[in-house]
């Protein structure tokens, strides 16, 4: 048996003594039911909330929360109640202050997806969308600097804060997809292909990065890198915008997001 079997059954074993009490404390069946219902928390950042995918919701905040981002897609899917968190501009300590109120011993699943912002994504991409290559290159080496130093202790952080407040939920870290194809168009700016390699080569350094620290702690990780091959920026069916002109720029749209959900959903077991 390995240690994510054990864990597991750990877990249920432990979900079964806690509802036996908590039964015990309800006035009637229904409200037993009702407080037993399965909940799923979204947490991370722009490429959970949706950015890209539109139709956001008009809930005060600038987080870019969409109502066809992968997670609200999941939860229609299982019927599960969610707690969708996740915001635009995320990085790993704004995860930790700001998103995890609502994780509960109630709770059953936890999907996270951060790390991007913290390697600074935006802002190498930034660099790279001109005629620098050593500008674009200096900031590839700084955000894999990052990526395999300082990072990971900051997601062990993270992680060990949600696994002691959803203490009976299982926990899938979502990675990101590749963003480039290796060719050219206008989406790119002036990225060239050289640089296109690098960058995915760097999206590659947080999936591995990130699937290391959460299997540390026995959660599931989920790989999208496979699923949006060939749906890239300049592809034929690209699963992710190129250059907007705004904050939607190198984000998944709604067909990326419903890719994202394909893979998640079969995490969600207790939903």
């Amino acid at each position: 048996m390995n240690r994510h079997s054990t864990k597991r059954i750990a877990r249920t074993l432990a979900a079964a003594a806690v509802a036996g009490i908590a039964a015990a404390s309800f006035a009637s069946p229904a409200s037993a039911g009702n407080s037993w219902s399965p909940r799923y928390v979204a947490l991370g950042d722009s490429y959970v909330s949706g950015v890209g995918a539109g139709d956001y919701a008009d809930d005060g905040t600038d987080c870019y929360r969409s109502a066809n981002a992968y997670p609200q897609l999941a939860a229609e899917a299982m019927g599960a109640r969610l707690s969708f968190d996740a915001c635009s501009g995320a990085r790993v300590e704004d995860v930790v202050a700001e998103q995890l109120g609502n994780l509960t011993w109630r709770t059953r699943e936890v999907s996270i997806g951060v790390g991007g912002n913290d390697a600074g994504f935006s802002s190498v991409l930034a660099a790279c969308a001109g005629t620098d290559t050593a500008l674009c290159k200096t900031a590839i080496t700084n955000a894999q600097a990052v990526i395999t130093g300082s990072l990971p202790a900051e997601l062990d952080d993270l992680y060990t804060q949600v696994e002691g407040r959803a203490l009976f939920a299982d926990v899938t870290v979502v990675g990101n997809p590749r963003l480039f194809s290796g060719t050219s168009c206008s989406a790119t700016l002036a990225i060239t292909p050289e640089e296109q390699g690098l960058l995915n080569e760097t999206a590659d350094l947080l999936a591995e990065t990130t699937a290391s620290v959460a299997d540390e702690h026995g959660f599931a990780f989920a790989d999208v890198r496979d699923a949006f091959a060939g749906h890239e920026i300049c592809s034929a069916d690209p699963w992710i915008l190129g250059y907007t002109g705004n904050i939607e720029s190198f984000h998944a749209n709604a067909a990326g997001q419903a890719a994202y959900a394909e893979v998640v959903t079969p995490y969600l077991e207790d939903c």
